[in-house]
């Protein structure tokens, strides 16, 4: 998730903690980011993503 995050801040915007938790949040909340990250990535992926994003910001 660093890794996501830092690229996320040199090619966009600033990812701070709390962007990233809401990008977290998109990843698993159904619709065409949960179907297009487990489309290309494999079944499971954006919930997996979304998981380990709350646990990268401590949002757990």
């Amino acid at each position: 998730m660093k890794k996501l995050r830092s690229y996320i801040t040199q090619h966009y915007y600033n990812c701070t903690p709390e962007i990233l938790a809401g990008l977290g949040k998109l990843y698993a909340g159904g619709g065409e980011f949960t179907e297009n990250i487990n489309k290309i990535c494999g079944a499971g992926t954006a919930e997996f993503a979304a998981e380990a994003i709350v646990f990268y910001c401590g949002k757990a």
